[in-house]
């Protein structure tokens, strides 16, 4: 059994990016008699018209333009990806993750996508706003947004020194600290996390409970999205929750057993198992006409 990782373009000590999860998964998966083979596309020279499927498995923790490119190419030859590419460039669109999220039933804070930033302006007499990058990770240039004046300060431009779309969200209560969801095929598990996270001991977070409500939340963003490993920001305010951010095989460092059920799930793949879709776990919620009810109507 071979599995490719692709990972992250090595930083100025160039080292692939592996961290406690991941360099886990891979131990376990080699005790199991898996080969894996760790991959950086932007180090690689790819002869485009003989890109074929060579793994049983291809894992993309990295979901570069090259990375999502190449595998792309693979997919359509007939490999396994986790998680699609189709999925991750998704999930990375912030506006697109949040309209299909909001169809799907799941809540998630009022949210504004424009080519005009000024034109927000207004929405700022009834609270903060949270500007996000449409494509951006790891709370890298999020700005919370008070006065009109604050705004250009937070618009990225193009090279052409061009406005990007911008992504913007009203703020909505909560404790000062997220629940992540870790979701592993129809498995979850959840921690508490401050946000912004200041330090190595914020990113691991504390093991809290998860309602079952928000455990269906989050199967939902995984199927709207056709995830199969992923993690979903919660902001909880009292009763109520909204999905904040998606992310396609998060990076953190996630629960103590996380990695076990990481390298079971990623075997069974490459074994040509079919994913443990959450749809199942969701199944016992459908209506009489196969549509999942509306969240807020229960």
């Amino acid at each position: 059994m071979r599995i490719a990782i692709f990972l992250q373009q090595p930083g100025d000590d160039a080292r692939p990016r592996i961290n406690r999860v991941t360099g886990e998964v891979i131990a376990r998966l080699m005790e199991r008699g898996a080969r894996v083979d760790l991959r950086v596309a932007e180090d690689e020279l790819f002869d485009v018209a003989a890109i074929r499927p060579a793994h049983d498995l291809y894992v993309l923790k990295s979901k570069s333009p090259l990375t999502l490119t190449v595998a792309g190419v693979l997919e359509d030859a007939g490999a396994i990806v986790v998680n699609s590419v189709r999925s991750c460039d998704m999930a990375r669109d912030k506006i697109t993750t949040t309209a299909l999220l909001a169809a799907s039933g799941v809540g998630v804070p009022p949210s504004w996508a424009t080519g005009l930033p000024a034109a927000l302006g207004p929405f700022l007499e009834g609270g903060p706003l949270w500007f996000k990058p449409q494509r951006g990770g790891n709370g890298l240039g999020v700005h919370r947004v008070r006065v009109p004046s604050e705004i250009p300060g937070c618009v990225a431009r193009d090279a052409s020194d061009l406005p990007l779309p911008v992504f913007a969200q009203r703020e909505s209560g909560g404790s000062g600290r997220d629940l992540k969801v870790y979701i592993v095929g129809d498995r979850a598990w959840a921690r508490s996390k401050p946000w912004p996270v200041r330090s190595e001991v914020d990113k691991q977070g504390i093991p809290a409970h998860l309602p079952g409500r928000v455990q269906e939340a989050a199967f939902r963003c995984g199927l709207a999205l056709g995830l199969e490993i992923y993690g979903v920001d919660f902001v909880t305010d009292g009763e109520r929750f909204y999905a904040v951010d998606v992310n396609a095989f998060p990076s953190s460092q996630g629960p103590l057993d996380l990695p076990r059920h990481l390298a079971d799930y990623l075997f069974a793949r490459a074994a040509g198992r079919e994913g443990r879709a959450s749809a199942q776990w969701l199944a016992r919620t459908w209506d009489e006409d196969g549509a999942l009810p509306s969240l807020a109507a229960r």
